[in-house]
Order: structure tokens, then sequence, then C-alpha cells
């Protein structure tokens, strides 16, 4: 029976592995995909005016424009990729947690308790 628990556990601690693993690179996919889809539609919406070779430069020029932008934003870089960061810090966590639980199971013992701290802290200053 002590198999069965561990190889639960350990099935587990491999789904939240996964999730978190899907959920940043879902994260940073989506922020790597937002200017390929806008480059994308902006060029089609310019294709009816300026034809396709001359729509592309158009639609890449504004999205650089845009990343010029979005880049002089004071700590807006930082801070989403702080956020990623935290994502894969929560992740580790949770999975050396979960091993935490398969070693007091495969050891008869109860998991010892872990108190779960939560610090807020201002990033952006």
């Amino acid at each position: 029976m002590k198999t069965i628990d561990i190889a639960l556990v350990r099935f587990l601690q491999f789904l939240v592995l996964l999730f978190f693993t899907f959920v940043v690179f879902l994260w940073y996919g989506c922020a790597s995909l937002v200017p390929l889809a806008l480059w994308v539609n902006l060029t089609e919406f310019f294709t009816v005016a300026f034809g396709p070779i001359m729509s592309t430069i158009i639609a890449l020029i504004i999205i650089g424009a845009l990343g010029v932008y979005l880049s002089k934003i004071p700590k807006l870089i930082e801070t989403f990729l702080a956020t990623g960061v935290d994502l894969i810090k929560l992740g580790n966590t949770s999975v050396q947690r979960m091993g935490d639980i398969a070693a007091a199971v495969r050891n008869d013992a109860p998991p010892q308790g872990q108190k779960v701290e939560i610090i807020l802290t201002n990033k952006l200053s």
C-alpha cells in the first residue's frame, strides 16, 4: 500500500510540475506572439491600400515604434520578467513541497508543518 501512496504523490507532483511549466510557457509565449499577431493583422489591414510588400514594411515600422515606446516606460519590462520569475519560484516551491510529502509517506512519518509566508514587496520602487 505504501508504494501506491508514493506513486500517487509522485504522480501529483508531476501534474503540479506540468501545470507550472505550462503556465510559464504560456506567460512568455503570449508575450512573444503578441508582436507577431499585430504584425500579421496590420499587414492584412494595410494590404488593401498599399499592397503586400509596402504594407509589411509599414506594419514593421509600427511594431518597432510601439516596441520603442513600451521599452521607454519605466520598469515595465522588469515587472513583466519579474512576474515570470515569480511563477517559476512558486512552481519550484510547490514541487519541493510535494517531494517533502513523498519523503514523509516513504518514511511513514507525518509531514512536517510548514509555514507559508507571503511577502508583498513593492517591486516598482
